[in-house]
């Protein structure tokens, strides 16, 4: 018996114990990073914020409209109320005039949240007067009044105006009340709007730039 010749079993066993690593590595290939979910939900979440900061700024700006326009309805009731018609004489007798005019320029602006005009109600007139603005005509003093806490709404200043009623005046007053809680209301929504606007400038940036950055990621 020839011993030296290899067992052909033997032969058969080395070949298979060979693996084919080349092509494993070929099937598996390079790994690649992908996006984190936490990423994504990120963006989501600032999405959301801002789609809702956008929504209550246009929830919050018909309030401002809404006040603006209720103060306007009351400006305008206290300037009929002001301005009422008085009585025009034509000058005859004796008479006061009163020069420059009938007031001096300029109108303070109302606490309307706090001012009671019947305390700054001025009867300065007496007898028939008139002024330099009106040369053919004269007023009876006891009609007229001056008032530093309405002369604010005063349209025609080359006119006296007339006395207003205790009834007249706490009109007007309410009339102020109600001009200084809207004038305090649309302040306070206008804060609200621009708060709101820089938070949504911010979220808006940072959602961009979160953006920028999952782009430059190459997905999963």
């Amino acid at each position: 018996m020839n011993t030296d010749q290899p067992s052909g079993v033997f032969g058969r066993r080395g070949r298979e114990g060979r693996a084919p690593s080349a092509s494993i590595d070929r099937i598996a290939g390079p790994t690649r990073p992908t996006r984190p979910v936490g990423h994504v939900v990120f963006l989501l979440g600032l999405a959301g914020l801002l789609l809702t900061v956008v929504a209550a700024i246009f929830w919050t700006l018909p309030g401002i409209g809404k006040a603006n326009a209720e103060a306007a309805r009351a400006e305008q009731q206290v300037v009929e109320i002001v301005n009422q018609r008085i009585t025009h004489l034509p000058r005859s007798g004796s008479f006061t005039v009163f020069s420059p005019g009938w007031f001096h320029a300029g109108a303070t602006k109302p606490d309307f949240s706090n001012v009671d005009i019947r305390t700054t109600q001025e009867r300065i007139y007496e007898g028939h007067v008139t002024s330099d603005l009106n040369p053919t005509e004269m007023f009876i003093g006891s009609e007229l009044e001056f008032n530093a806490m309405t002369k604010y709404f005063y349209t025609d200043q080359t006119l006296p105006k007339k006395r207003l009623s205790d009834t007249e005046m706490v009109e007007i007053n309410g009339l102020y009340r109600v001009i200084g809680h809207d004038e305090q209301t649309a302040l306070m929504r206008w804060l609200v709007v621009t708060g709101l606007a820089v938070v949504g400038l911010c979220l808006a940036s940072a959602l961009l730039l979160q953006i920028g950055r999952t782009r430059q990621l190459p997905a999963a």
